[in-house]
């Protein structure tokens, strides 16, 4: 039993350390609106994470087209997109 619990305590410590650093070390694009938020980290070569709140949004699929025309020229895109579609804007951090 108590090796169980350190195993699972250990899981859970490096789960919220990877989050930690991920938070901290990645770039960030933050986009506010009314309708809701979108928080997206990146890398210089990929989507690496994200947060919203009521809106959705697929990783995946995201993160293949940004590879396809470059990071930079996908937050400029997404950044357009949401300013057109939501009454808010997005800016990087």
């Amino acid at each position: 039993m108590k090796k169980v619990l350190i195993i699972g305590g250990s899981i859970i410590a490096v789960i919220v350390i990877l989050i930690v650093v991920l938070s901290f070390s990645s770039k960030k694009l933050v986009c506010k609106s009314a309708e809701g938020n979108i928080t997206l980290m990146y890398s210089d070569k990929a989507i690496v994470g994200y947060t919203t709140n009521n809106l959705t949004y697929d990783m995946d699929g995201q993160n293949e087209y940004a590879k396809e025309i470059g990071m930079e020229a996908y937050l400029d895109e997404f950044s357009t997109w949401f300013s057109i579609n939501t009454t808010g804007t997005c800016e990087k951090k």
